[in-house]
């Protein structure tokens, strides 16, 4: 038997549209699929899709409390100015990783960069329609919806525009693994950046005010995982979770 204790942070979201992030498919094909099952009830247990953008959605959110608490923490890039001499970092924010290791930032501490590895891991979260039948595994379910454009040139059967977009909308949750403890101001500079998540967009459509999120439910875990080899080889994984109500908290 092998096993692993560790932390993380269960956050349970409500979403009235959102993209999968997957990107548009041409033609009416599924290339933006994340998996396509073939194992459930009448040979086929749904179209899996991947939700993108969280890690990048909490990245942000991050930038933001950081400015209002006047913290100086990394920019996404290591690069500080044009070819051309023009000024890339706003105020308030280094390269990243330039802190490391002498003066590293809070944000450099959670979430690393090249120079050291993320202190915090994110669960894929996939997402299935709920109409769908079979075992759907970890797979969350969620209304989908595809919008489609065909444009065809004027007297001829011939399209301009010929893709799809997909959307959802339901409840869904996703998962911050700690690879190591954190101190108690960077898990509660985390949660802070969790609770401001709402005022900003996920998915393909962020710039253009689509894909909002509401917070439903914050829950820090310790977590004890074990993983053992049964009868004929089967591989038998249990997990036991115990709430850090208190901790959480201190931390906030």
């Amino acid at each position: 038997m092998v096993s692993r204790k560790f932390k993380r942070i269960k956050v349970r979201v409500r979403t009235p549209i959102t993209k999968t992030g997957n990107g548009a498919f041409s033609g009416g094909k599924v290339n933006n699929l994340l998996l396509l099952g073939t194992n459930g009830e009448n040979g086929n247990d749904g179209k899996r899709y991947l939700v993108k953008g969280i890690r990048g959605l909490l990245n942000h959110s991050m930038m933001a409390i950081a400015k209002q608490q006047g913290v100086e923490i990394c920019h996404s890039s290591d690069k500080t100015e044009t070819q051309s001499g023009e000024k890339l970092l706003p105020e308030g924010f280094h390269p990243n990783g330039a802190c490391f290791p002498e003066s590293e930032c809070i944000w450099h501490s959670i979430m690393g960069s090249i120079k050291r590895f993320s202190r915090v891991k994110f669960e894929p979260v996939v997402i299935v329609s709920t109409y769908s039948k079979g075992e759907n595994g970890d797979a969350q379910k969620v209304h989908i919806a595809t919008e489609t454009r065909n444009s065809l040139t004027h007297g001829l059967k011939q399209a301009m525009q010929d893709f799809g977009e997909r959307y959802f909308s339901g409840e869904f949750t996703f998962i911050i693994d700690f690879n190591e403890e954190l101190k108690q101001e960077e898990l509660g500079f985390l949660l802070k950046a969790i609770l401001f998540m709402p005022e900003l967009g996920l998915g393909g459509s962020v710039n253009n005010g689509s894909g909002k999120i509401e917070l439903l439910e914050i829950v820090l875990q310790e977590v004890f995982r074990t993983r053992t080899i049964g009868k004929n080889g089967k591989i038998i994984e249990e997990e036991k979770e115990r709430n850090l109500w208190k901790q959480m908290e201190e931390a906030w």
